[in-house]
C-alpha cells in the first residue's frame, strides 16, 4: 500500500513542478525595456529630422522619385534652376533639400540661442552665442522669404 500511495505522490508532485514550469516552457522573448534605455538627444534629432523630411516634402519627392517624374533641375531662358516657378504645390528635389537645410541651420540658431542663455555667468561667451544665433536665424529668415518670394513670383 505504501507504493501506490508514494507512486500517487511522486506522480502529483511531478504534476505541480510541470504545471509550475509551464509558463517557462511556453515563454515568447518579451523586449527588455529596462536594459534598453536610448539617450533623449538621440530621440531628440531623430524626431527633428523625421519632421524636417515631412515639412520639405519627402514623401511627395518619394512618390514623385517613384513615378519616375521628379526633376533635380529645370532649365530657363537664364539657365538652369532648382526653383520650380510659378505654383507652391509643384518642388523639384534639389529645391527640397535647399529647404531641408535651412531648416536645419534654423534648428541649430535655436539651439544657440538657448545655449547662450543658459551661459549667463560667462558673459563674453553668452553674448558671441546669442549674436551668432541671432544672426543665423536672420540669415535663415532673409533666404527663406526670398525662396518663397521667387517660387510664388515666377
Amino acid at each position: 500500500m505504501s507504493s501506490k500511495i508514494g507512486k500517487t505522490q511522486k506522480f502529483s508532485w511531478k504534476m505541480k513542478r510541470y504545471f509550475r514550469n509551464i509558463k517557462y516552457k511556453f515563454r515568447f522573448s518579451t523586449f527588455n525595456f529596462n536594459r534598453f534605455k536610448p539617450s533623449l538627444p538621440i530621440i531628440a534629432s531623430l524626431i527633428i529630422c523625421f519632421s524636417i523630411f515631412l515639412l520639405t516634402g519627402g514623401v511627395y519627392n518619394i512618390i514623385e522619385i517613384m513615378t519616375g517624374r521628379a526633376l533635380l533641375l529645370l532649365p530657363r531662358a537664364e539657365g538652369w534652376t532648382f526653383i520650380y516657378p510659378g505654383s507652391l504645390h509643384m518642388q523639384t528635389i534639389n529645391e527640397s533639400l535647399v529647404a531641408a537645410f535651412l531648416y536645419l541651420l534654423c534648428i541649430v540658431g535655436f539651439f544657440l540661442l538657448l545655449k547662450g542663455i543658459k551661459l549667463a555667468y560667462k558673459p563674453r561667451q553668452a553674448y558671441l552665442t546669442l549674436t551668432f544665433g541671432f544672426i543665423l536665424l536672420l540669415l535663415i529668415t532673409y533666404y527663406s522669404t526670398s525662396l518663397l518670394e521667387s517660387k510664388i513670383g515666377g
